[in-house]
């Protein structure tokens, strides 16, 4: 298991922040640009130095600022961190960077085993130079897991590669992290990757871990209003005209077209704008005063037009943004 419990020291703020990954388990921190996501990272990994901390790493001490003080260095921690530069050692062949571990086989079958899984079983003669973006992030990926590492830290690992190839070194790192029963976290500002990803997802922002748990559990259910803007929600509309009114949170792929109250809230609203979304549409709809962002199969009517939908089961937030436990009474909000 690694746990990790610490406080960091930004110029802005204080990340802090306490998780604990079973083996075999995939944790994805998700959260805003420099919310303190990577610092983490680096913390557990030994690159940044906390001001209090206690990390463990399979009942191993690496970190400790209580006495007795514990800094295990980087390179003694067995603890693999895969950032979105391959970093791959330009002088060597890719044969010889996927070997370079300390606990790599750099003659045996499983380098060529795992090269063959990666796609890129063609290439281990190649100097990385003559390597596409894709074949040089897939080469990384199999020197970390060559290495044998007790945890597995990714940073962001496929900025810049086209979705397919995200989905399937995603699908492989899933497979491998569960296969070897070593802890896992991923860094992922989008959404759809964290998810695609963890069996677990940790909401971070500002250094404040605000919300852990399932991932679909925690975009349904978020425990906040911060944590609902955070995983997607576009709009929130108040359930009358007082200032303390409850307010229901609308995602876009969270509504349906028309009047169905027993799934949720029904929405009646002018159109303000519309346009195309993949295969369906997207629509700006005024409810009130407030402005929500529908999702739908087929083209609501143009501008100006009325249009009533339905938010599936929103969660519902007080004055303060914390969650409310039962949604308040009302069947419809709008016009």
């Amino acid at each position: 298991m690694l746990e990790a419990d610490v406080e960091v020291d930004r110029r802005d703020f204080t990340v802090r922040a306490e998780l604990r990954v079973q083996p075999g388990e995939r944790l994805a921190l998700f959260g805003p640009s420099g919310a303190g996501k990577t610092t983490l990272l680096e913390v557990i990994a030994g690159l940044v130095r906390p001001r209090r901390a206690l990390i463990t790493l399979g009942g191993r001490v690496l970190t400790s600022t209580a006495a007795p003080r514990v800094a295990v260095p980087p390179w003694r921690r067995r603890v693999g961190l895969l950032r979105q530069d391959p970093g791959l050692f330009p002088h060597l062949s890719v044969r010889a960077n996927l070997g370079y571990g300390p606990a790599a086989d750099r003659s045996g079958t499983e380098l060529v085993q795992l090269a063959g899984v990666l796609g890129i079983e063609k290439q281990l003669a190649a100097m990385p130079a003559r390597l596409s973006g894709g074949q040089a992030h897939r080469v990384a990926l199999g020197r970390l897991l060559l290495a044998h590492c007790d945890a597995l830290l990714l940073d962001e690992p496929y900025a810049g590669l086209d979705a397919s190839l995200r989905r399937l070194l995603t699908s492989l790192v899933r497979e491998l992290v569960t296969a070897r029963q070593v802890p896992s976290v991923l860094v992922a500002h989008e959404l759809a990757e964290a998810q695609a990803f963890a069996d677990r997802l940790a909401v971070i922002d500002r250094g404040c871990l605000l919300q852990a748990g399932a991932p679909d559990e925690v975009v349904r259910r978020p425990a906040t209003r911060r944590v609902a803007e955070l995983v997607g929600y576009l709009g929130f509309v108040p359930a009358g005209d007082s200032d303390a009114a409850p307010l229901a949170g609308i995602h876009p792929e969270r509504i349906a077209p028309g009047a169905e109250p027993r799934r949720g809230l029904v929405m009646a609203g002018t159109v303000e704008a519309v346009r195309p979304a993949g295969a369906g549409w997207e629509a700006e709809l005024r409810v009130a005063d407030a402005v929500v962002t529908c999702q739908l199969p087929d083209r609501p009517g143009p501008a100006g037009s009325d249009l009533v939908v339905t938010a599936l089961d929103p969660p519902w937030f007080g004055p303060d943004g914390a969650a409310l436990v039962r949604p308040p009474s009302g069947e419809q909000v709008g016009a």
